[in-house]
Order: structure tokens, then sequence, then C-alpha cells
């Protein structure tokens, strides 16, 4: 099976251009060959680095229409290096999108995640699963589960990122989040995740019910976790050789839960259409931002006990941070989803 082919007629198909003959050769292309083929597919486009498709050498009446659009008619020397290579990267991302919807399936297990939730960084999105929980998503984050059994055979996700959950009791089928180093089971509970991909640690802060949760590193071990407890696990999903240089370092930490002054939650400030602080110390007003950006800081010594009044709506990290440094001069530096402060 071709595919190369399949990637460039799924690219086409999603931006408009392919023609009914190329649109019946991808549905023959998708529907042959058993189930095991497709799934190989599948893997192999959402696996797929970004490559530049095989060479696409458009027809003339695609000249025409581009030529049509300017004020000025452009040479095809000039289109084809400013635009053909756009269209091969943005196609391939298409080509890997598209087939992850199509033959759609991210396997885990035995289990198939084929439904994603994505949100933007900065951004915040509602969803409620087909069996009535509620899930709250952070930015930069995704949820991933199986829409068509879930709640009739299972209820499992996957979660890249943060999320609040409020889960519909169901003692027939438990719920599972699948999260970076740790699979976290319940029955009904209410829950915050923060599982962000280069983070050291996977953290859940239980705020009623009762939620039980194994480590890859350890699955036979049984950790529960009370209301009003938040558990930091390791991230490594395997056990880290000890050395002279490297002392152990506990596999994860239990501790309470407290709200601030004004009677917030610190892990679940995200959630709010706002953020606001007045006089806040920034090692108070850090674990704040941590969950209202997604990121981690490490802050110096020195600065721990400036202090900071201010209102987070729509403004973006660099922002927030450029508007502090006017109460407090300080150097910050941004990297993934790390910020480090300093004199």
């Amino acid at each position: 099976m071709n595919i190369e082919r399949i990637w460039v007629l799924l690219a086409k198909r999603k931006s408009g251009e392919a023609t009914n003959d190329e649109l019946a050769e991808l549905n023959d292309l998708l529907h042959s060959g058993d189930g095991n083929t497709k799934n190989e597919i599948a893997e192999k486009i959402w696996n797929a680095s970004l490559q530049p498709l095989p060479e696409m050498k458009p027809g003339e009446d695609l000249w025409n229409r581009i030529e049509t659009t300017m004020e000025e008619p452009v040479t095809k020397s000039f289109v084809s290096i400013k635009m053909i290579r756009w269209v091969a990267a943005a196609a391939v991302i298409t080509a890997i999108i598209a087939g992850a919807f199509l033959l759609g399936r991210q396997k885990d297990g035995n289990n198939t995640f084929a439904q994603n939730v994505v949100t933007q960084p900065s951004s915040k999105r509602h969803v409620v699963l087909p069996d009535g929980t509620n899930v709250w998503l952070n930015g930069s984050s995704i949820l991933s589960y199986n829409s068509e059994s879930f709640g009739e055979n299972n209820r499992e996700v996957k979660l890249v990122g943060e999320a609040f959950f409020d889960v519909t009791k169901d003692a027939q089928h438990p719920f599972i989040i699948h999260a970076s180093s740790i699979n976290i089971t319940v029955k009904g509970t209410a829950f915050n995740v923060k599982a962000f991909p280069g983070q050291k640690n996977v953290e859940t802060s239980l705020i009623r019910g009762l939620v039980e949760i194994t480590t890859l590193q350890d699955p036979e071990r049984k950790i529960l976790l009370r209301p009003n407890e938040k558990i930091a696990v390791s991230a490594e999903k395997e056990p880290v050789k000890q050395t002279e240089d490297k002392p152990e370092q506990p596999l994860f930490v239990i501790s309470k839960l407290h709200v601030d002054e004004k009677n917030i939650l610190p892990e679940t400030v995200w959630m709010n259409s706002s953020l606001s602080f007045d006089n806040e110390s920034l090692e108070q007003l850090a674990p704040k931002l941590e969950s209202w950006f997604s990121v981690t800081f490490h802050i110096d010594e020195n600065m721990k006990h400036a202090h900071f009044t201010g209102t987070i709506t729509k403004e973006t990290l660099q922002q927030t941070l450029e508007a502090m440094k006017l109460s407090s001069s300080f150097v910050y530096e941004i990297k993934n989803n790390e910020v480090w402060l300093h004199k």
C-alpha cells in the first residue's frame, strides 16, 4: 500500500484541491487491507517526522489563481521558491493531522484513544465526556479518549498537560487517567492533575472523594490519596539509577492542600477567568502563576520576597512579567514550560 500517496491525497482533500477521482482513490486506499494494516498506516503517519512531501507540481490553473489574487503578476520561479515549500510543509502537517483523525488511532496498551481535545497556550476549555464527567482543560493540554466505547466498556482517558476532573459515579466502570508516569483510578471524585511534558513531577490534588494512584516505576504499589491532599510523583517512567553525585530521591511526596488568605486554592486558580494578587510575595505568587500559565518557575532566593499587585485576564506570560518588572527590577528567561527569575 502506497503510504506516500495516502499522505498526498489526505492533504489535497483537506485543502479542497482533491478531484472526485482522487477522493474515490483515497477512499479505496483507506478501506483496503485488514485492520492491522490500517493501524500500521496510522502509526506511521502519526509518528512521522515533518519531512517534506514528494515533489508536488501544481497545475497551470493553480498558477492562474495565484497570479489573479496579486496586485502585480509574479513569476513562476519566484512562487515556486516561496510557495511550494510552504505548501509542502503545510500539506505534510495537514496529512498527519488528517491521518490521525481519519485513521485515528493512538494506542496505549490495549486501549485506543481516538478522540483528542486540544487547547492552545493560555486558553481553557470545558468538556463534558459521554458519561457526564466534567473536565476543565488548562492551556497547552491534550485530553484523549475513545468516543465510541467510553462509558460502555471502559472509562479511560489520556492526559498531557493539566485538567480538573469532576467525575460522574459509576461503580461498574472505574474512571482511569493515564498521565505521564502515573495512572489514576477513581469512582467519583473531584481533583486536579498536572502532567506537562518536561516537568520533573506529575501532580494530583484531591478536592473530594478518594483516588488510587499507581506509578510506572512501581506498578504493584497502590497509593491512596485522601481529600485535601496533593501528591507529587516523579515523572521518570523507569527507576533512576543512583550514583554518588545523584542521591536517592523519593518516588512521591504527599502534602496537604492549603488555601490562601482569599480562600483560593493555588492548585486550581487557573480555572478562574482572572487572577488577582494584592501585595503578594513572589514566593506566594509563583504557584498561582505556574497554574495559570502552565509553567514551572525557578526563582533566586533574593527574589522570593519581592511583592507584586495586579490582575491577569488575557495577558500572556511575557506581558505579565514585563508588567511585574515595573514594580521590581529583575531578569527573566523562558524556555519551553520553564521560567527563570533573578536580579
